[in-house]
């Protein structure tokens, strides 16, 4: 993570330090989604996303104008697809409660968790494809530049 800023430190660099990390964080975390996409590393990612979404927002007197509203966008449409994903892996880890599951036949379980799953994966094609691209068109590396470059 990154460490609070301090009184004597300049704006614009604590903003770099920042965003900087928030990048390396999102690179690991898209790897990790990629290699295995599994709940915990889907929600991580979207932590990330929306953590350097709202510091490209907080910083961006300090941030180049034109990228960092791309950057932003860029990050909305992101997360909506990651929204896809984890509102499935919420929706399954709900039907763990015992409240929910006594109030459902075995069958009828079976089949919501059935249903939930092929949703899961049908949400995680667009998904992997996308973070496919942003590893192989090196995106966050341009988006370094981009907001830190004038930074």
């Amino acid at each position: 993570m990154y460490r609070q800023a301090r009184p004597t430190q300049d704006l614009v660099v604590y903003a770099g330090h920042v965003v900087e990390s928030l990048l390396r964080d999102l690179a690991f975390a898209i790897r990790r989604a990629l290699d295995q996409p599994s709940a915990p590393n889907v929600h991580d990612f979207r932590r990330v996303c929306l953590r350097l979404r709202h510091a490209v927002r907080w910083f961006g007197g300090v941030l180049p104008g034109p990228a960092a509203r791309k950057a932003r966008r860029r990050l909305g449409n992101l997360q909506e697809v990651l929204g896809a994903v984890r509102s499935c892996d919420v929706a399954l880890a709900t039907l763990e409660y015992h409240s929910l599951a006594a109030a459902m036949t075995p069958r009828e379980r079976k089949e919501v968790v059935a249903a939930l799953a092929a949703a899961r994966r049908h949400a995680l094609r667009p998904l992997r494809a996308r973070l496919r691209r942003l590893q192989r068109a090196e995106v966050l590396r341009r988006w370094r530049a981009q907001l830190l470059g004038a930074a």
